[in-house]
């Protein structure tokens, strides 16, 4: 376990704002405190690290010189802190999944069913991978797939959702007539 020796939070707080205004006063305003507390604060520290962070002008702090390597060393800390927070809270909460699916099955009859999930289900992202390639459902390239074929697929668990119908298209300018052959799909 490692045990830090550190100061006051609140007070390297009030410092490294009192130092990046030059004042106690905005440093306030920013803090949503009075002035005195951010005073009393930096005396604090100052009397906990043994030296003088400011020289005291009128209506104005000037750094000093270990003043400005503490307020330099909290800018990178607390821009650190902050950019680590702003991460995690903007990390996704919602639970997102990919159905991998042949392009034709996407666009003529899963697309439009989108909307009917995103409203009964809105803490799901789904997302979409297309191939005609069969894809591993391992979480990574997908969690569940729409495919063709018989259903027989040793480790998962499938579910039939449709007959598939095929029937020939051509123009008419062919001239062709389709000739009856037996039903062998």
């Amino acid at each position: 376990m490692v045990h830090r020796r550190l100061p006051s939070l609140s007070a390297l707080r009030a410092f490294e704002a009192a130092a990046r205004h030059e004042s106690a006063k905005q440093a306030a305003e920013e803090l949503s405190v009075t002035a005195t507390a951010i005073s009393h604060q930096i005396r604090s520290l100052e009397e906990s690290l043994g030296v003088a962070l400011f020289l005291r002008k009128p209506r104005k702090l000037e750094l000093t010189d270990p003043g400005r390597e503490l307020q330099q060393t909290l800018e990178t800390a607390f821009d650190s802190i902050s950019g680590a927070v702003e991460r995690l809270s903007a990390a996704p909460r919602r639970q997102a999944i990919t159905l991998s699916t042949t392009p034709a099955i996407a666009v003529r009859w899963l697309v439009p069913w989108v909307c009917l999930l995103r409203d009964s289900h809105p803490d799901i992202d789904l997302r979409f991978h297309t191939s005609h390639e069969p894809v591993a459902l391992d979480g990574v390239t997908a969690d569940i797939a729409i495919r063709y074929g018989d259903g027989r697929w040793p480790g998962l668990v499938a579910e039939k959702l449709f007959d598939n119908t095929f029937v020939p298209v051509c123009s008419p300018h062919l001239g062709l007539r389709l000739l009856s052959c037996p039903n062998t799909l």
